[in-house]
């Protein structure tokens, strides 16, 4: 995995093309093989985790609730609003 990002990053903009790559790989394999070396550096590691944890939660059990079922998570359409 680490040789891969080493790999996209080399590539003329080296750091969308790397920081595509990541998001590509995480996705496909999950955080835990991605290089904790590399995941440690980013300053919005954080928000990427939520977000990515939202999105999941989002696709699997619609906390945000719909006209016929009820919010499950009171908080989620303040962090996401949907006008």
């Amino acid at each position: 995995m680490g040789a891969a990002l080493q790999f996209a990053a080399g590539a003329p903009d080296g750091n969308s093309v790397a920081a595509t790559a990541g998001a590509l790989l995480g996705a496909a394999h999950g955080v835990d093989a991605l290089p904790v070396e590399l995941l440690s550096r980013l300053e919005l590691a954080w928000v990427l985790d939520v977000l990515a944890r939202d999105l999941l939660q989002e696709y699997v059990d619609s906390p945000g609730g719909s006209e016929h079922v009820p919010a499950r998570d009171p908080h989620w359409w303040n962090r996401y609003p949907g006008w």
